[in-house]
């Protein structure tokens, strides 16, 4: 370990966005962790008001700014770190620390970056100087060529031929390639190209549609010593963002000797460029003609990582944490529940498989284009994991659609001219699609040659059905239940294939032992964990889970990013579990979500990675018998069904739907109070706008800002209303009173409602106080007199900050517009003078 590096500043990743959801703060938590361990001091630079990380440093080591390379100077020359650390910040971050070496910040005040090495940094994200790197090694290389303006693009297109793929030097955003396949495409994508690139440069190259996309993620130390953690195989060919395509590890239709040959090429990439920590590495892999191209080497923490850490159950960021640090691979002691301390030298060995399944947003944003190709449009995405490539796919599968029944959405309705073309045009409904073909009888062959898709898949895929087509034929039956259940089929899903409850279907199971087994998720296929933390279920014979305690509190999470609730919805619960943890209770977390950063063994002590359905809930409960389960508000079925069931439920987050009453149809000004059954405690009056100025409707108010626009007899209007108002009309928690003010100066009541959780998160910031966890303790029982009245609260505070909500209408190639409440992916917060500036915009 280099000892000379007692103090790191960590650049964070912004606002969540296409390209980045939450995995970039879960693997900062854990960076955090690993370096208070070894007694290092974290500085963090963020100002995306739901991330876990800056909860986890001292707010004199909390910067809440934007990240640009003028704040990030700043803080360097003020606070004299002695390294920076790039790596959980995505493309952000890494365009920052480019700018800083170029301009000589890091140099003049002795601050190194650690894991990029100084030379091979500004290789990074800049393709034309990465190809040069791999065909001095004697890499398959692409053919490719800079361009800085459009006539030079349209001739070097010319040159190559067309299709070509166009990617920025240096993005600003996670865009990736962009394809064209004529000169219109090449003008508008090199264009966008310029726009996103810091240095106004694109690279066109040869397009290589259709090969197979294989990921490898990798860790290195300083001597040179690497581990691969684990394969990623998109199931999508090349021609489909690797964000929005299906992926499963561990790579499932490549010969032992791809894979070595893969492995051996990713090995020699991070030497060659010198890299510390965890790398991810993409392939292009043209089987028929035994070729491959590097297409993209990403020396930092991505959604590639984190699949692969959850996959795994190696920890990766905690690894990657001490490498950084100079340590060696075989001297990194990995945490307590690890048999074999030092295995962090062993490569992950897999007896499960896992698919991960994209989410993307054009229910809120029905007008952007929905077929899927080189630019991300996908907000989030569910994994799947099972001992089977069918029940891993099935339970990806049911836990993307949302259904509270556990059904899923059929495709039946489309002619088959339609099905052709999205076969040959997918949109996000793909996989409903290619099982749609097979069940009208397609051929595998045929649908191999129209996706590009390895037969492999539909192979499995066929199998699925020929399940159903059994499952079908046999109602009621013992043995079909038996054989479904182990290949992913929900219970919900044989209710309705049988015509019947799913109370009859788990009786059935019940009364003929067909009964879940949990298997734990870590590196060593059971041979070194002594007590692994995360698991799934299945249906065999041995189990290798137990009853945590008898003090247990079951979470459910959410599930992948939506827009709308997005990571605030995770936001809320990783501080919901930090509190479950100080109030003494050991807690078990169910979730899908594979960037959820509430889904860490730091803040959890069981993860079960199981959709979230009624029939997978019910079975864990019989499993830990908790004493408490925390249901989103947005979940009614479930728990309207597990009320019924008599169960012990609490919704947290509120509903905001069900618990809100609106006299108007706008707000300008809102008041948030903290409300229990004897206390009403006022905590912030905001101004409420839209991204645009006045807001016009309650779901165009996605800007708060404070303090508001009220003199002192206003406020005290309000303060008088809505106390009385809670007097009468009961409410509990953290709620919003909404107000309008007329010509006359006076506050007249528009509704209330639950807070939101972005303003939640915009109260933790500004007050000091994590509300969060207040509302964990009003459900736990916990508030009383004393802890209402150490609250230090000052309602009639100047101190300026403004949460804005963000938007992916660039990444999805739309105009900017009015943004809604339910297109937010995202939002940023600034404090004192930025604040009132942005305000002003």
């Amino acid at each position: 370990m280099d000892n000379a590096i007692q103090k790191v500043l960590i650049i964070g990743g912004g606002p969540t966005e296409i390209g980045h959801e939450t995995e970039l703060d879960a693997a900062c938590v854990q960076i955090i962790q690993a370096f208070k361990k070894m007694g290092v001091r974290p500085l963090l630079i963020d100002n995306n008001p739901f991330s876990a990380a800056l909860e986890s440093v001292q707010p004199t080591n909390m910067f809440i700014q934007t990240v640009t390379a003028e704040n990030v100077q700043r803080i360097i020359e003020k606070e004299q770190p002695d390294a920076i650390l790039p790596t959980v910040g995505g493309v952000l971050a890494i365009s920052v620390i480019q700018e800083l070496q170029e301009n000589g910040v890091l140099s003049d005040n002795g601050c190194q970056v650690l894991g990029i090495p100084g030379q091979s940094l500004m290789d990074v994200n800049n393709p034309e100087r990465i190809n040069a790197v791999l065909a001095h090694m004697g890499s398959p290389v692409i053919a490719s060529e800079t361009v800085g303006t459009l006539d030079e693009a349209v001739n070097v297109a010319a040159q190559i031929g067309y299709p070509v793929i166009v990617k920025p030097i240096a993005p600003k955003i996670d865009t990736n390639r962009i394809l064209c396949d004529n000169e219109a495409d090449l003008i508008g994508a090199v264009t966008r190209g310029f726009r996103w690139s810091r240095f106004k440069q694109c690279v066109i190259e040869q397009s290589i549609v259709g090969y197979k996309e294989i990921e490898l993620v990798t860790v290195r130390d300083v001597m040179g010593t690497q581990v691969l953690i684990a394969g990623l195989e998109n199931i999508d060919p090349i021609g489909t963002h690797s964000g929005d395509s299906m992926v499963v590890v561990p790579t499932l239709t490549l010969s032992n000797t791809e894979y070595e040959e893969l492995r051996d090429a990713a090995f020699a990439i991070n030497d060659q460029f010198g890299f510390t920590g965890v790398v991810h590495t993409h392939f292009a892999l043209h089987a028929n003609l035994d070729r491959y191209y590097v297409t993209k080497v990403t020396p930092y923490n991505d959604r590639g990582s984190s699949l692969a850490a959850y996959a795994t159950g190696y920890p990766i960021a905690y690894v990657a944490a001490n490498l950084y640090l100079n340590q060696k691979v075989t001297d990194v002691r990995l945490p307590d529940n690890y048999e074999f301390r030092q295995s962090a030298l062993l490569e992950p060995t897999l007896d499960h498989v896992i698919v991960r399944i994209p989410i993307w947003p054009f229910e809120d944003v029905p007008e952007a284009d929905q077929h899927l190709n080189t630019v991300m449009k996908s907000v989030g995405s569910t994994v799947g994991v099972g001992r089977s490539t069918e029940e891993a796919i099935l339970k990806a599968l049911r836990s993307s659609q949302f259904s509270p029944q556990d059904e899923l959405p059929s495709m039946s309705d489309l002619t088959d001219s339609q099905i052709i073309s999205r076969l040959i045009h997918p949109l996000s409904s793909r996989i409903l699609v290619l099982i749609e073909a097979l069940r009208r009888g397609y051929q595998v062959d045929e649908l191999t040659e129209l996706t590009k898709i390895d037969a492999f898949y539909f192979d499995k895929l066929k199998h699925i059905l020929e399940i159903e087509e059994d499952i079908k034929a046999a109602p009621l039956s013992a043995e079909q239940l038996k054989r479904g259940r182990y290949y992913g089929f929900g219970d919900g899903m044989i209710a309705r294939i049988w015509h019947t409850d799913i109370d009859t279907v788990r009786e059935i199971g019940k009364s003929n032992l067909i009964l879940p087994t949990y298997k734990g998720i870590e590196p060593s296929a059971g041979e070194l964990i002594q007590t692994p933390s995360s698991y799934y279920s299945t249906f065999e014979t041995e189990n290798e889970a137990t009853q945590l305690s008898d003090k247990t509190v079951l979470v459910l999470g959410r599930g992948g990013n939506q827009l709308g609730p997005n990571a605030s919805a995770d936001y809320f619960t990783t501080e919901m579990l930090k509190q479950l943890q100080r109030s003494g209770y050991r807690t078990v977390i169910m979730n899908t979500n594979p960037n959820a950063g509430s889904l860490s063994p730091l803040l959890t002590d069981k993860q079960i990675i199981d959709p979230v359905q009624l029939g997978d809930v019910l079975n864990v409960v019989a499993l830990e018998k908790p004493v408490l389960i925390f249901v989103p508000g947005n979940r009614h079925y479930l728990t309207r069904e597990l009320r019924k069931r008599e169960l012990p439920v609490a919704v947290l987050p509120p509903d905001q739907e069900k618990r809100s009453d609106l006299v108007s149809d706008h707000a300008e000004v809102g008041l948030d109070l903290f409300v229990t059954k004897e206390h009403i405690v006022p905590i912030l009056a905001s101004d409420l706008k839209s991204d645009q100025g006045m807001a016009t409707t309650f779901d165009q108010i996605t800007v708060t800002k404070t303090p508001a626009t009220l003199n002192d007899g206003q406020l005290d209007r309000i303060l008088n209303h809505a106390n009385n108002y809670l007097s009468v009309h009961h409410r509990t928690g953290v709620v919003q009173m909404l107000y309008t003010i007329d010509r006359n100066g006076e506050p007249k009541f528009a509704g209330i409602r639950p807070s939101r959780l972005t303003t939640i998160a915009f109260l933790n910031k500004v007050t000091g106080i994590n509300w969060v966890r207040m509302l964990v303790r009003q459900a736990l029982g916990e508030i009383d007199e004393s802890l209402i009245q150490k609250l230090p609260l000052d309602i009639r505070s100047d101190r300026a900050a403004l949460v804005r909500g963000t938007f992916p209408f660039k990444q999805l190639q739309l105009t900017e517009r009015l943004g809604l409440t339910t297109q937010e992916v995202g939002a940023s917060i600034t404090f004192g003078v930025d604040a009132a500036l942005s305000a002003d915009e």
